[in-house]
């Protein structure tokens, strides 16, 4: 099954896209903070909004973009490369622009506007996909999206060595030449051959074309979307809470948090694939499920076990459900609207910004007021939530439904 995808059009550039994609993103993420506070002198709080005016922006986008995409006679390449040209233009300001309030607007307008090249990017793999079989979808995807997290195990020790010789302008030229590398090979990206289906003259009047359905209008889409919202809710508090809960609480040095790291992200990749594999045989649903309840329980036993050693164990099953989470997200969502693959990426992304968008507000409040050892508990309460959730949610919407 695995040869079948290098049949599919595309799909070794889509891989290799994805991978530079996830470099280009992780160069630069875990140092921006550092960036913008300690050499702009911005404080903590208005980096935190500046952050969530950036995710707000992206969302905004996202569904300006993913709700007209599907309908647009022109190659969808040309929005990718648009978006990527945004973003070349967005990390390019670090470079040019020394005035912190001239850099924040200029990066939270570029960074906006690039946002749509991943779930566009995503949108023609699945109409080469779609063009080539599309009982292979599901493997097809979540290779894809192993991809950009096998990207994300290199683009920050790239990034560090970056940083440690150039500075932070060597660190964000890397960036932006990763950015161009991304942009010149999807001007490569061939059109998805699609079947032409003769029409009567009958069927040309009186064709329309289809709309998509309004989120907040239709439960059926609402639901999942609240429930993916509330896994990522739950990731990303554990993100901001655990590398303090280990410093701080457990009295480790700071390198125990880089082992987690790298061993939950060695973990997943391979994971992923599995779950790929696997996929066809096993719902999207029903795996989504597992995923939940093993990350609900893990983040749970945090709180309970108050033990390094429990939280390396525990990197398996977190691992496995981000492979579930980050692996067959896309997918599900796409099946969900199968007429709709521009959409349904961006719904996709959506949950992901804003469930990182109140993940990180949510975990510094917690952290704050319950403490960062009980934080845990809340996020393991929004995967339950969510697990929950899940058992009522369909696996594609009807015909009446959209």
């Amino acid at each position: 099954m695995m040869r079948d995808l290098f049949q599919i059009r595309n799909y070794k550039l889509f891989l290799f896209n994805m991978t530079l994609l996830g470099m280009a993103v992780s160069l630069t993420a875990p140092f921006l903070v550092i960036f913008m506070t300690e050499t702009h002198g911005m404080p903590t709080s208005t980096y935190g909004i500046f952050m969530a005016l950036v995710a707000v922006g992206s969302f905004f986008m996202n569904t300006v973009i993913g709700r007209k995409s599907d309908a647009l006679t022109f190659d969808r390449k040309y929005l990718i490369i648009a978006a990527l040209v945004m973003m070349v233009i967005a990390f390019a300001s670090f470079l040019v622009i020394g005035n912190v309030w001239f850099l924040a607007p200029a990066y939270i307008l570029f960074a906006s506007l690039g946002a749509p090249a991943m779930p566009q990017l995503y949108a023609s793999a699945r109409e080469s996909i779609n063009a080539y079989r599309s009982s292979i979808a599901v493997l097809a995807n979540t290779v894809l999206r192993s991809m950009f997290s096998f990207g994300f195990l290199f683009g920050p020790l790239i990034g560090s060595v970056l940083l440690g010789v150039y500075g932070f302008q060597g660190l964000f030229t890397g960036t932006v030449i990763m950015f161009i590398a991304v942009l010149g090979l999807s001007f490569l990206i061939k059109p998805a051959a699609k079947k032409e289906v003769r029409k009567t003259d009958f069927e040309i009047k009186t064709y329309e074309e289809p709309k998509a359905p309004n989120l907040l209008k239709n439960r059926t889409l609402l639901l999942p979307f609240v429930a993916f919202t509330m896994l990522h809710v739950g990731q990303w508090m554990y993100l901001l809470n655990m590398p303090l809960y280990v410093t701080n609480y457990l009295g480790e040095p700071e390198s125990a948090v880089g082992i987690l790291a790298s061993l939950c992200a060695g973990l997943e990749v391979p994971l992923m694939i599995t779950i790929g594999l696997i996929a066809g045989k096993i719902s999207s649903k029903s795996l989504m499920i597992i995923g939940g309840f093993l990350g609900s329980m893990y983040f749970l036993s945090i709180g309970i076990f108050d033990d390094f050693t429990a939280m390396v164990i525990g990197q398996l099953p977190l691992a496995l459900f981000l492979a579930v989470l980050l692996g067959l997200g896309i997918s599900y969502f796409q099946d969900l609207l199968p007429q709709f693959p521009g959409y349904a990426s961006t719904l996709f992304a959506n949950a992901m910004i804003v469930g990182q968008l109140l993940g990180n507000l949510l975990g510094g409040m917690a952290g704050d007021t319950v403490g960062v050892e009980n934080s845990f508990f809340i996020s393991g309460g929004f995967l339950f939530v969510a697990f929950i959730l899940f058992f009522f949610t369909k696996s594609e919407l009807k015909k009446g439904e959209v």
